[in-house]
This record gives structure tokens, sequence and C-alpha cells, in this order.
């Protein structure tokens, strides 16, 4: 099988392009900027706001799947850019158009931002509940979903939830290219207090795993929607505890506060709107592809496992 994943420069990128070379598939990844490299996949540099661009990719390298990855950007921009979420669109058709041109079958990475949040403690979201997103981020999602939904083409359409690891393709830079848990992670480390509130829930999702069950769906030609959230739906405050637990840092370091300290924590606006639960139900993802997803803890294992094989050992890390 070949398959062209753009967005390879970031962490779900690479993890899909890493997985998808793990599987013995033939594998291209897309970047923007900085040149990357990834062992086992050959990367090109697309931008894919031009469509002759993705499309000529697409004829060259004849895919037969397309996994769009790319567009993971700070929340906050969304709510102050509203370009970004244009050129999320346009990305997003773009590749649509590349899939088309070779008949190749299209596969979306969205979030669970697309949900409203309106759920207790505890209960998650089903493929089967409606989309509401209360903030740009998630809505840009929707619109880019809807855009997959409408394709004439084969499609299948991912909602991960606050994906956590190891950017595969940043080695030199992997604590600020691997997403908010290594970052914060980092600052942990470094002995900064971070603030997090207990009335928000989400499904942490180790982005190997999602990369490998993504590879499992697609080799069995799943179509549709699919929540691919962790396997435990978490507060905020026992992510950052168990965050602090995996990395050998002191609990105290984890302070209960309020969500406008937890968004200037995570360097985003303290006015930023927030679902309180996108925690997400595995239930279809289990069914169709016989496994559960890394539960957390094993999970923020593994993911300082792979950083010790990246880097040499820090301060923080090699106690």
């Amino acid at each position: 099988m070949r398959v062209l994943v753009t967005g390879v420069g970031g962490l779900i990128g690479s993890n899909l392009a890493a997985a998808a070379a793990q599987q013995s598939w033939e594998a291209i990844g897309c970047y923007r900027g900085a040149a990357v490299q990834l062992e086992g996949v050959q990367t090109i540099a697309v931008d894919l706001t031009e469509r002759n661009q993705c499309v000529a990719a697409a004829m060259e390298f004849d895919p037969d799947v397309i996994v769009h990855a790319a567009g993971g950007v700070a929340l906050s921009r969304f709510e102050l850019e509203s370009q970004l979420a244009e050129l999320d669109y346009l990305a997003t058709e773009h590749t649509i158009a590349a899939a088309r041109a070779v008949r190749a079958r299209y596969v979306l990475v969205s979030c669970d931002w697309v949900y409203s949040g309106y759920r207790p403690a505890g209960s998650r979201f089903a493929e089967s509940d409606a989309p509401a997103p209360v903030n740009a981020y998630g809505r840009s999602k929707l619109a880019c979903e809807q855009a997959a939904m409408r394709a004439n083409l084969p499609w299948l359409i991912l909602r991960p939830a606050d994906v956590y690891g190891v950017n595969l393709s940043r080695p030199s830079r992997v604590w600020e290219r691997s997403g908010p848990a290594l970052r914060l992670a980092k600052r942990l480390c470094e002995g900064t207090e971070l603030t997090a509130p207990r009335g928000l829930w989400r499904s942490p999702t180790y982005a190997w795993d999602f990369a490998q069950r993504t590879c499992e769906l697609i080799a069995q030609g799943c179509e549709g929607v699919y929540n691919m959230g962790g396997a435990a739906p978490l507060g905020r405050f026992e992510w950052f505890t168990l965050l602090a637990g995996a990395f050998d840092c002191e609990p105290e370091l984890v302070q209960e506060g309020t969500l406008e300290a937890f968004l200037q924590s995570c360097g985003e606006d303290p006015e930023l709107e927030l679902p309180s639960n996108t925690a997400l139900s595995e239930e279809k993802a289990s069914a169709a592809i016989g496994s559960l997803s890394v539960a957390p803890e094993r999970g923020l294992q593994l993911m300082r496992e792979q950083l010790h094989r990246m880097l040499k050992p820090v301060r923080g890390l090699a106690r």
C-alpha cells in the first residue's frame, strides 16, 4: 500500500507516517517549511494552500490513501487570526482534490473539539452525537469534516483527543515540537508549577497508539467517522498529576486553580472558550479493530521511553 501523509513535521503526522512505514507500506510525508527527515519515509515539501502542488505530489506518488494530518496550531491563534481557518479549509479542499485526482481513499484527522462539551463528568461522546463546537478551532475542524463528507470519494474521519507523545521528525527540537504534554512536562522538570481546573475532561490519546490504530482502520478499509480517544476520560488536574509522576516530578507542582490560570499556564488566551467535557467513546473503533487504546499511565511511560531514545538524558529525566 502507498500512503501519503500531510503534516509529517508535526506530532500526529510524524507518528502516522512512521506507523505506515512500520506496516511495510510505502510512505511519503509532506511538510512545509524546514526540511523533515523520518526513518523509512520519503519526505517532500508541499504547500497545501497551493492546489497544483497538492495534486502534483499525488500524481507523482500515486498513493492508495491520502492522510491529511496537517493543521494543528494553538487554539488561541484561531480566535485571533481568522485567516487560519480559511487556510485550514483550503488545505482540506486541496488534499481532497489530490485524492480525487488519483482515486485515493481520503483520511482526515479532526479532533474532539468539534463537540460541545455539555456532558456530565465521566460520560463520553459517541459518533452519533451531533457536533456543536464552541471555539474557532473546533468550528474549523467541523468545516473540514463536512468538506470530506461531501467529497465524491471514500472517506474516513478520525477524532482523536488531546494527543500526546514524541514528534518523531524533530529530534533537535523535540520538547517544543511534540505538543502541549511534552512542553508542560519540560516545565515540570524545571520546577515550574502548573495550574489545572478539575472541571475540564478529555481523553488523552497516545500518538503512537493512535497512529497504529489508524493504520488498522485503513488496512480494513473502514469508512465513516471514528472517535479515537484514549482509554480513560481524565480531568486536567488528574492528567497533570500523572504527567508529573511519569517524569519523577514533585506532585505538589500541580496546583488546582481556575480555567483562566490553566489557559495561561498552557500559553493560551485566558478568555478562550473551552468545552468542559470532550471525552470520547472508543467503542466503535475497538469493535472494528478488536483492540483497546493505551491507558494514560502506560502511554506516558512509553512517551518517556521514546524521549530517552531520541535524546541524551537531561536534568529531570535521568533520575
